[in-house]
């Protein structure tokens, strides 16, 4: 009769994929612990395993990966009969019971070299019976026994050491110390030192001696156990989510949320800083913690892979698990979590403040449960571009809404006041949007007034181009593409803006005045003849002070009356598209000096005879025999009056909108 035969073991693990960190490469010390706990429960039980159990994890780092070994041991049963059967069977169903695949001893040949076991355990008849052997999957003969040598150091049990370290894993042996060795076992075993099911635990490191279970206590402060269902594949399934916080630092930078199978280590756990929204948490004393959270259930054990380094199951249903294990976290971090909502709330407020119109995509909730149904890690952007969207999904339900209603005479009776409400609501914040324009804009007028010189232009450039661009004109440049409302509203609604360029239209040319920005407006009045004005502006650096009366370059009231009969020699404007426009002799001229009230600039004028403006801060003049009216207005005046304009708006509707 044909039988089948036994497995080809190292075909088995060449197909088998470990991954490089340091979980996988202390994976065969965690399945030896893991064992052994099993081992302990079923002697002692649950109840007594914390108080009678005895586990060791003894690790000799060497000063080579060669001269690396670890060895864990036990004062359980041991290799008894039945335990030996089983570990001569490949894929046993020995431990089926809990969840166990028959396959972890085969994974430590991924690591290591050399494996050696030592066991004690009662015969028949009470008496001791020893066991020592090395196992090589590789060889022929996979079990050979050893003569002589130090069995298990507890009356019963088993001990199994590891030795020479695969070149693969080289890497791994240079980061380890007492530190990260300790937090790893922490990790691995965190279900059964938070539930106290946690065996009398010894760690030797060289000649260092800890325990394990004070060094988490010392390390993890458990804080709550959640317990939840989750609906997968047509059945409901239950998890259970220890939440324990930790101290931030290596190897515990950011949170992580640890999946375990049978009580053993699922995989390295997953990163959920996305999720929390932020990688860790602040106490009030300012220093920082991660929460390390403990993720089993019936799931993880049926659907673990046989080497227990990943979850067969779909990112869908992972995802669904890691997001109900999160909620769970957030309900025990329920300061921090509304920390958060609070700080995302402030920045929606804010972002709705600079542009109103994203108050559509609110779709009429307010700001709070807004921000509460969205994720923790969202930031401006995130919420810019979603509220975008929704705006733009509403303003189509709208306009279906409007076209639905005014083509029915009932309808519009029925809704006009919802209309009229929309439509006023609408043009609200569209005003709105404008406003924090110009606030942002006055804003960024006083900082260039006060900075230096850097950069490719100088300050009055720098000033001039927020006023309108340079080396343009109105035909080319559009009402919302300047801010010349910060000097004169009215003059944004000129028939005609140039900035910075000749009178003909080309290129400079010996003898030219250019002005910084002229205007030409053009008013016709019903039944009469029309009438015509221009205005010239001149920027000086902010803080200048070495003017001098009749000095080329040093006088600006003298450049203004040049640049007045070169305009009226001229009697015209080419703009950018070729066109002419005629400036008759009889057009009133006004021109701007924009520029510090210092004193030298002040003594100009005097003997230019300018008179002070009311409020001290500006000049004016009239001169005849030039026919021009020329203002000298300071900056510090320019911005406070612009702020003053707006002044209203900021105060009432700004607010209205931040509330």
């Amino acid at each position: 009769m044909a039988q089948l035969f036994k497995p080809d073991m190292p075909a088995v693990l060449e197909r088998t994929h470990l991954a490089g960190h340091a979980d996988a490469f202390l994976l065969p010390v965690y399945e030896a612990g893991s064992n052994a706990i099993h081992s302990l429960l079923d002697i002692h039980g649950g109840a007594k395993i914390a108080a009678e159990g005895k586990l060791v994890f003894s690790f000799s780092l060497g000063t080579t990966p060669e001269e690396f070994t670890v060895t864990i041991s036990d004062n359980g049963c041991g290799l008894d009969d039945s335990n030996y059967k089983a570990f001569l069977t490949p894929f046993t169903g020995h431990k089926l019971k809990r969840g166990g695949k028959g396959f972890g001893r085969f994974v430590a040949f991924k690591v290591f070299n050399d494996v050696l076991y030592r066991s004690k355990s009662k015969g028949p008849n009470g008496s001791i019976v020893t066991r020592n052997f090395k196992f090589d999957v590789y060889a022929d003969e996979e079990i050979i026994d050893l003569i002589g040598g130090n069995g298990p150091e507890f009356d019963t049990g088993c001990a199994v050491t590891f030795k020479q370290i695969k070149p693969s894993y080289h890497k791994k042996w240079e980061e380890l110390n007492a530190e990260r060795i300790l937090n790893h076992l922490s990790s691995n075993f965190l279900t059964y030192l938070v539930d106290g099911r946690m065996p009398d635990t010894r760690v030797f490191i060289g000649a260092e001696e800890f325990d394990l279970r004070s060094h988490f206590a010392s390390v993890f402060s458990h804080e709550k156990t959640h317990e939840f269902p989750v609906e997968l594949r047509d059945a409901s399934y239950q998890f259970k989510c220890d939440v324990s916080r930790v101290a931030r630092g290596k190897p515990f930078a950011r949170h992580a949320l640890m999946f375990f199978a049978d009580n053993r280590l699922l995989g390295a756990g997953r990163a959920i800083e996305n999720k929390l929204g932020k990688s860790a948490f602040q106490k009030s004393d300012g220093s920082e913690y991660v929460v390390i959270a403990s993720l089993s259930g019936e799931f993880f054990d049926e659907n673990a892979n046989q080497a227990r380094t990943s979850l067969e199951a779909s990112d869908d249903e992972i995802l669904e698990i890691v997001d109900k294990a999160c909620q769970a976290i957030l309900a025990t971090e329920s300061e921090q979590h509304d920390k958060i909502k609070k700080d995302q709330r402030d920045e929606v407020v804010q972002l709705i403040a600079r542009h109103p119109l994203l108050r559509y995509g609110l779709n009429g909730i307010t700001i709070a449960d807004y921000v509460k149904s969205k994720p923790n890690n969202w930031r401006q952007e995130n919420f810019v571009s979603d509220l975008a969207v929704q705006r733009l999904r509403e303003e189509r339900r709208w306009t279906s809404f409007v076209q639905t209603t005014i083509a029915n005479k009932e309808l519009f009776a029925q809704r006009k006041a919802q209309l009229l409400q929309r439509v006023s609501d609408t043009y609200r914040d569209a005003l709105a949007e404008y406003i924090v324009h110009r606030k942002a804009v006055i804003e960024v007028a006083d900082r260039l007034r006060g900075a230096d010189d850097a950069g490719d232009m100088t300050r009055e450039d720098a000033f001039h181009q927020l006023m309108f661009p340079r080396l343009t004109d109105s035909a080319t440049t559009k009402y919302f593409q300047h801010n010349l409302w910060l000097l004169d509203e009215r003059l944004a609604f000129v028939s005609y803006i140039s900035s910075d360029r000749t009178l003909h239209g080309g290129r400079r040319q010996l003898g030219d005045k250019v002005t910084d920005v002229a205007f030409y407006d053009e008013c016709y009045v019903a039944g009469g003849q029309g009438n015509t004005s221009v205005v010239i502006v001149e920027f000086k650096r902010p803080g200048r002070d070495d003017y001098s009366f009749g000095r080329e370059g040093q006088d600006p009231v003298k450049q203004i009356h040049d640049t007045v009969e070169f305009i009226r020699e001229r009697k015209s404007f080419v703009t950018s598209s070729g066109k002419t426009i005629d400036i008759p002799p009889s057009t009133p001229i006004t021109a701007i000096i924009v520029a510090d009230m210092e004193p030298t600039l002040r003594n100009l004028a005097r003997r230019y005879d300018f008179d002070e403006t009311w409020d001290k801060k500006g000049l004016f003049k009239y001169h005849e025999d030039f026919d021009v009216f020329i203002e000298i207005l300071g900056f510090d005046k320019l911005i406070s009056d612009a702020e003053k304009r707006n002044a209203a708006f900021f105060e009432i509707l700004l607010n209205d909108m931040g509330n």
